[in-house]
């Protein structure tokens, strides 16, 4: 505990670069690796939790000439709870643009159902009823066909401040950028408890946006083939492999767009200690390979999302056993390999992961996250 705490003290006085140059010493383990090596991993990782996402290129069809500027895909789970503040919320737009809202409900068990009867009435809605295939699926249900220029989420227990449709779009059309994201709140029932703002800006480095798909809006020709990977958790990874690299630029408001439910059963806590987390690996396994199968090459910018990625990773499959995260690092060094060869970073806090990567170093690997995460 007291390690712990010393840890996070030096993130927070921004000592990590220092801390994790004078415990290396100490820490290093490095091993041969190589390619053989992550096969195993992979086979015992197999054998614990098998990989059964699905690809995320698909064929979705875009209804031209669209007659709607916007469609909203809002994807419903037992979400009595939520389901009216959301719609709502959506439906209470003061916006001039033509919006189309498509809310597909994803086999629930409680009320939705019920409660969404109403809403199915109202023109520009369309409710789809369908068995349970996950939030991907319920996803995908919604981009299956598209009726308009610009496609946005909206997750059941969420909410947009009631300019959000209006600013977004706004945006798009005076820049014409491929997305244009916004800041958000995070909230509970207490009220906002967090807020993020973008300045505004106009680029071509996706890097600017953050890794999940609400608080924007696509140019709908980004899901012409593209959806979310089925079978797994954590498939919010197909923005910055599929999404990010098809545009040539994107812009951010500097107004807040959209209002997140503080969810604490999200996947990441929920999961603690489940094999089941190891979807995270899987995922950014399946997306890479899409990625290449779709043509799209790698990038700078892609592999600098890619070592953030394996951040993120690892305070998803730290609380695994330990030989279970060692198998996992060595997976993911060998993406590093097949996918990023020759590729080397320019971001001083990706250097010490990028460096236990290329070393197969599993201690300074779980150094770096001590430093640099905390734990």
């Amino acid at each position: 505990m007291v390690q712990s705490i010393w840890f996070r003290c030096l993130k927070k006085s921004g000592m990590q670069g220092v801390a994790f140059r004078m415990l290396y010493p100490f820490c290093r383990s490095p091993r041969a690796g190589g390619a053989v090596d992550a096969e195993a991993a992979r086979r015992r990782l197999e054998r614990l939790h098998p990989d059964g996402s699905h690809s995320c290129r698909m064929e979705n069809k875009l209804v031209r000439p669209f007659e709607y500027d916007l469609q909203i895909v809002i994807p419903a789970y037992n979400a009595e709870r939520y389901i009216a503040e959301c719609m709502d919320s959506v439906l209470g737009q003061k916006t001039g643009f033509r919006v189309w809202v498509t809310v597909v409900n994803d086999g629930s068990t409680d009320r939705t159902s019920d409660i969404l009867r109403p809403y199915a009435r109202k023109e520009g809605v369309k409710v789809i009823e369908q068995e349970n295939r996950g939030h991907s699926g319920a996803r995908n249900a919604g981009l299956a066909v598209i009726r308009a220029r610009y496609v946005m989420f909206v997750d059941a227990d969420d909410k947009l401040p009631e300019y959000a449709v209006e600013a977004l779009m706004r945006e798009a059309e005076d820049t014409g950028a491929d997305i244009v994201e916004g800041g958000y709140s995070r909230f509970s029932e207490g009220g906002a408890t967090s807020t993020f703002r973008h300045k505004r800006a106009v680029t071509e480095d996706w890097g600017v946006l953050y890794g999940f798909p609400w608080g924007k809006v696509y140019k709908s020709d980004l899901f012409a083939r593209v959806g979310f990977p089925l079978g797994c958790q954590f498939e919010d990874t197909v923005c910055i492999y599929m999404l990010y690299p098809q545009c040539k630029a994107v812009a951010t408001a500097d107004e807040v767009v959209y209002l997140y439910r503080r969810n604490e059963q999200g996947a990441t806590c929920a999961l603690r200690g489940d094999v089941r987390t190891l979807d995270a690996l899987w995922v950014t396994l399946r997306v890479l390979q899409d990625s290449r199968e779709a043509g799209i090459p790698p990038t700078q910018r892609m592999y600098e999302a890619f070592l953030l990625d394996l951040r993120v990773n690892y305070t998803r499959l730290l609380t695994l056993r330990d030989e279970v995260h060692r198998d996992a690092f060595r997976v993911s060094a060998d993406l590093m390999r097949r996918f990023f060869p020759g590729f080397r970073t320019g971001v001083a806090s990706n250097r010490p992961l990028e460096q236990s990567l290329l070393q197969n170093d599993y201690g300074a690997y779980k150094l770096y996250g001590r430093c640099y995460v905390g734990r």
